[in-house]
């Protein structure tokens, strides 16, 4: 029977190392600006002679879990809430945690894409921009770095962080394509704890109307519409974009929203670690069900085991 493993360092005035811990729980999510790391110490943790916990907010935090000490870096970020009663629950946030705290270059743009609104913020972590470039005119006038990417989301411009080779890389971006080979293959009866979450669909099934509203300069409003009469409504906000524009714009998140294949999720073990963009095959039940980008990872760690909860994204490939 494999045997959990685990380290976590957190660097304060001093370096804590901690080979037990009661549970952890990260979440990676492609929609979500923050990657997230809950730890639970042990309720007995020694801090070595201090009358208080000796870690505070802003103290860099590594975490690494497996099997028989082959240990895969899950989380790396900083502390950002501690609790106050025995167990000791650490509340973590990745590196955006540093972005929310980053002043904005404040900068108006007749027209500009996303390399160079990001460029222009002198970022001081690695990152990577994927999908359309133009979002046409734009004016930054929010108080953070983490407000901008916020406020890029409201577009369908989406941001978070990945772990490449050990360090934090920033990806931002419409519709998100990697070019990495498939990083593992998930069957029933294999490595499928449970895919009672998973659902088939086609795209011809799922329907979506989609108004596009694009805000000039003049503060006029370019409004289309492109989708499916008597599908889900939903809104999408752009800038300075012609009609045409905006309509491309609206096709190409309807490309991300419908497709064939599965959706949903399933649970899986911690035996290799996936990250938002990684390419996963599917076999249910014997029958290839095609290539998918891993959208959204919940990691959980503790008494009931090491387990991944694996949202699908986009269809890759068959």
């Amino acid at each position: 029977m494999l045997k959990l493993s685990v380290k976590v360092e957190i660097k304060s005035a001093r370096t804590w190392v901690f080979e037990k811990i009661t549970a952890c729980e990260v979440v990676r999510d492609m929609d979500a600006l923050t990657t997230t790391c809950t730890l639970t110490l042990p309720r007995k943790t020694q801090w070595q002679g201090e009358s208080s916990t000796p870690i505070k907010r802003g103290d860099k935090v590594s975490v690494w879990l497996g099997y028989d000490d082959d240990l895969q870096l899950v989380f790396k970020g900083y502390v950002t809430q501690l609790g106050f009663k025995a167990p000791l629950t650490i509340k973590c946030e990745d590196e955006m945690f540093m972005l929310k705290q980053a002043p904005a270059v404040k900068k108006s743009y007749a027209s500009v894409d996303i390399e160079t609104l990001l460029k222009d913020q002198g970022l001081s972590i690695k990152y990577k921009v994927l999908g359309e470039q133009n979002v046409g005119q734009y004016r930054v006038n929010v108080e953070t770095v983490a407000e901008l990417l916020g406020h890029l989301k409201e577009n369908s411009i989406r941001s978070f962080i990945r772990l490449e080779d050990e360090e934090p890389v920033l990806y931002c971006g419409v519709l998100f394509s990697h070019n990495a080979g498939i990083r593992q293959v998930f069957s029933t009866g294999v490595n499928i704890i449970s895919d009672s979450s998973l659902e088939e669909q086609k795209a011809e099934d799922v329907k979506i109307k989609l108004k596009v509203v694009s805000l000039q300069p003049n503060n006029k409003k370019i409004k289309v519409e492109v989708g499916d009469n008597g599908g889900e409504k939903r809104v999408l906000h752009c800038y300075g974009k012609s009609e045409s524009e905006a309509k491309a714009w609206g096709k190409q998140e309807l490309e991300r929203l419908k497709r064939d294949g599965l959706t949903g999720s399933f649970t899986t073990f911690g035996a290799k670690l996936l990250d938002c963009l990684d390419i996963v095959g599917m076999k249910i039940d014997g029958v290839k069900k095609g290539k998918y980008q891993v959208e959204k990872n919940k990691i959980t760690f503790g008494s009931s085991g090491f387990r991944q909860e694996i949202t699908l994204g986009a269809r890759v490939a068959e």
